[in-house]
């Protein structure tokens, strides 16, 4: 092919595609491993798990167990994916209440990733591929979950409500 400034455009244009797609890959492994991870340390049954897909109005959608399939690139360059966990008052007992996560990943140019929860202001820093840097995320989403529950607790409390908790 002959060198012009139009094959210079395709060529620029090849690179970059490359380059998304390297990039792209990287973030899906990653999205891959958080998914892996969290399910091992909180131990969440498979019945009780599930993937969405985030839309633009921040609202999800069930898709196939695979996390190519919810994973979407946001317009600030932040990977999104969102997890499903069905609650229960006991493990493995019927579903009671299907809670959604919002899930934020974004790596920078030396390589680590930063994994937020919703919109949260907090990151927490992955760098490598050390296991063990999951945890304070994990710890902290699952703080957050908890924390959530005990206010609707305290708010339901404290209305002035007739109804019976625990029946």
């Amino acid at each position: 092919m002959e060198s012009t400034k139009f094959s210079e455009l395709c060529k620029a244009y090849a690179k970059a595609q490359n380059d998304f797609k390297g990039f792209q890959e990287k973030c899906y492994n990653f999205s891959l491993e958080i998914v892996n991870e969290l399910k091992a340390y909180y131990k969440i049954p498979e019945s009780q798990f599930s993937l969405f897909k985030i839309g633009e109005k921040n609202d999800f959608k069930l898709v196939q167990p695979a996390v190519i399939n919810a994973l979407t690139l946001r317009q600030d360059s932040m990977w999104q994916f969102g997890i499903g966990l069905n609650l229960c008052k006991a493990p493995e007992s019927l579903s009671h209440e299907l809670i959604l996560i919002h899930i934020l990943v974004r790596k920078d140019l030396e390589g680590n990733f930063y994994l937020k929860y919703a919109n949260q202001e907090e990151e927490f820093k992955i760098t490598g591929e050390k296991k063990r840097d999951f945890i304070p995320f994990f710890d902290y989403l699952h703080k957050t979950i908890i924390d959530i529950y005990e206010q609707q607790l305290t708010h339901f409390i404290g209305n002035d409500t007739k109804r019976k908790i625990g029946y």
